[in-house]
């Protein structure tokens, strides 16, 4: 249950990284949402540096299930 717990927050985390990182583009350029959300360079962005904020929810919640 623990590594279940640990799995749906990194797909999670990476999801609202996803959402985040459109709704920057979507400020800084004239496309909508949607658009930015499945532009080339909005996922290769997210493929380079969206699994960072992943990696770290996934090492805190495993050293916290560790502790316990």
């Amino acid at each position: 249950m623990i590594k279940t717990k640990i799995m749906l927050a990194v797909i999670a985390t990476f999801f609202i990284t996803w959402c985040v990182m459109g709704l920057i583009g979507y400020l800084l350029s004239d496309l909508s949402y949607k658009e930015c959300m499945t532009n080339g360079a909005t996922l290769m962005f997210l493929l380079i540096f969206g699994w960072i904020p992943s990696v770290i929810v996934s090492y805190d919640m495993n050293e916290k299930f560790d502790n316990n």
